[in-house]
């Protein structure tokens, strides 16, 4: 039941959101502002309350964190491999494989998991996906730029101090920073005043509703038929959504004890292919048009896929 009326209000803000862009009131510029408002400004909120009131092994969580950090070293090893065994045209082989590797376990992965855990779960989808941005803004990006064959200007010429501070702060985004900040409170047990948590709370839990409604929008931006037009998709999509989740729990449970964990870990992982693929690879024609397909389709599977994982997670 917990799971069901969890999909059901994800749903309906999914469907909000696509009934606004249809109606004019959600168009793409307001949805852009609205996900750079969630990622930058909102989002760190929810990680630092995620630490209030946790109570937890440090050692598990340092064991958390390098789970993370072994499945984000796999994820690029087995995304390379099946985007040759599918053949894929080498102008579009780097967005695959970023397809493969990064989930959308912002977006989609926070709501569920807070939904079925509680916020405490936040912490723990933050420790085990600390290396994602890293690898996004380093490793993603490169995959990208190198399809659309774009990536050569670094040979060109050096990167200017601008360009150079951009690039930096897309790593350390406000998001990274607050979860160093969350380890910080965590390790060094800093209590958190009564009138921080409730804050922190009450501006982090309007991240939910808003991220749902950034997806429904960009679903309704793409004609349905189009997301059935690419085959390999849907390879892509049994990946993404089965077989990577599968694999990230025989890892986590080999090295965490606690198995509540092990869910957190393995359902954020389940989540569809992350909303970041769409926004990097969107200045690139060809690459930006399969992404935002990609993202759009394995959004609407999930919504059968996550209550199945749940539920053979036993959750």
């Amino acid at each position: 039941m917990v799971i069901a009326v969890t999909m059901c209000k994800l749903l309906a803000v999914l469907l909000l959101g696509y009934y606004l862009n249809k109606r004019g009131i959600l168009e793409e510029g307001t949805s852009k502002r609205l996900s750079t408002l969630v990622v930058n400004y909102v989002l760190p909120f929810l990680i630092i309350n995620s630490v209030a009131d946790i109570e937890g092994d440090p050692g598990e969580v340092l064991l958390l964190f390098g789970a993370g950090i072994l499945c984000y070293c796999l994820f690029p090893l087995i995304a390379w491999v099946l985007v040759r065994i599918l053949r894929v045209p080498v102008t579009l082989r780097g967005t695959y494989m970023c397809m493969l590797i990064f989930s959308n376990n912002t977006f989609m992965g926070y709501p569920v998991v807070a939904a079925l855990f509680g916020n405490q779960a936040i912490f723990y989808t933050t420790i085990f996906h600390m290396a994602y941005n890293l690898m996004f803004f380093s490793l993603g990006m490169i995959l990208i730029r190198r399809d659309a064959q774009v990536d050569n200007y670094q040979k060109d010429r050096p990167l200017r101090p601008a360009e150079k501070w951009k690039v930096v702060r897309q790593v350390a985004n406000n998001g990274v920073l607050a979860s160093i900040l969350a380890l910080v409170i965590y390790f060094c047990r800093i209590p958190l005043p009564e009138v921080v948590t409730e804050t922190c709370s009450f501006i982090g839990n309007i991240c939910m509703p808003l991220s749902m409604l950034v997806i429904g929008s960009s679903i309704a931006s793409y004609p349905l038929r189009e997301l059935f037009t690419e085959k390999r998709v849907y390879f892509v999509t049994v990946f993404r959504l089965m077989l990577l989740p599968a694999l990230t729990y025989l890892v986590v449970q080999l090295l965490i004890p606690d198995y509540e964990i092990v869910k957190i870990a393995t359902i954020t992982v389940g989540m569809p292919i992350g909303s970041l693929v769409a926004m990097g690879a969107a200045p690139f024609g060809e690459q930006g048009k399969a992404a935002s397909i990609a993202v759009v389709f394995t959004t609407l599977c999930s919504m059968a896929t996550i209550p199945v994982m749940c539920m053979l997670l036993g959750t």
